[in-house]
Parts: structure tokens; C-alpha cells; sequence
């Protein structure tokens, strides 16, 4: 997993896409489904209606909402790999646990055949008679 940066620098220019983005962190549009949660994107609703979008001319809306779709890309796409990665993590627990269960059962059925073993051995009482010097071989 790549490391993650300690700082990063913005152009002056594009604050006003970051704070914006920022302000709207709470208005994903997130789809649920049998297999989990997944967030879409920014509901845009929210966007035109939030003051620091709706005060701006029409060019600089367009501008800023190229900006913020940009940083929503990026975004949904470290949200994605996250989630990737975070699948692979429950994937991999599984396989483990599966094993260790395998193993647990393969030394389980290992034990009780030694058990079986003792018990037929200790069922050997008479040997027939003329049967070597009467020592038990196994």
C-alpha cells in the first residue's frame, strides 16, 4: 500500500474548489446493496444550493464544479481502493480462519486415531499360544 504523503501543497487558485469540496464531505449520494455500501458521489443539489457555489457568476460555477469533480474523482477513487484493499483484508481473515479450523480438525482426527490405536492395542490380551516368546509385537 503506497504510503501516505505528509503534506501536500494547493495552488492558490484552487482553494475555493478544496473548501467547498471539504463543506460538502457530508453530501455523498451512497447507493446500499447486498454486498455493502457504496458512496457515488457528491449530491450536486447540495452543491448549487451551498452559498460559497450559488454567490458565483455562471463561468466561475463552471469552474468551480470542473475543480470539485476532479477532487471527487481522486476521492472516489482512493474510496474505492480502500474498500478494495478492505475486502482483500476480510478475503485473506477467511482463508486463514478456514485453515487453522482444517488444521485444528486434521490434528482432532490424527489424536482420536491415535486413540483408537492405544485402545486396540491394549484389547490384545491372549496371543495364540506358541505365538513367538509371548512379547507383544506390533
Amino acid at each position: 500500500m503506497p504510503e501516505t504523503p505528509k503534506h501536500f501543497e494547493v495552488w492558490e487558485e484552487h482553494w475555493p474548489a478544496l473548501e467547498l469540496f471539504l463543506a460538502m464531505r457530508t453530501q455523498w449520494r451512497v447507493v446500499a446493496s447486498m454486498a455493502g455500501e457504496r458512496r457515488q458521489g457528491i449530491d450536486y443539489n447540495a452543491l448549487y444550493g451551498h452559498p460559497k457555489y450559488a454567490r458565483l457568476d455562471y463561468d466561475a460555477q463552471d469552474t468551480l464544479l470542473a475543480q470539485i469533480q476532479h477532487i471527487e474523482a481522486g476521492a472516489l477513487a482512493v474510496m474505492s481502493e480502500q474498500s478494495h484493499l478492505a475486502e482483500q483484508d476480510v478475503e485473506e481473515r477467511q482463508q486463514v480462519t478456514e485453515l487453522v479450523q482444517h488444521s485444528v480438525e486434521l490434528n482432532y482426527h490424527r489424536e482420536e486415531q491415535a486413540r483408537i490405536n492405544v485402545r486396540e492395542l491394549m484389547n490384545v490380551v491372549d496371543l495364540p499360544h506358541g505365538y513367538g516368546d509371548g512379547t507383544f509385537v506390533a
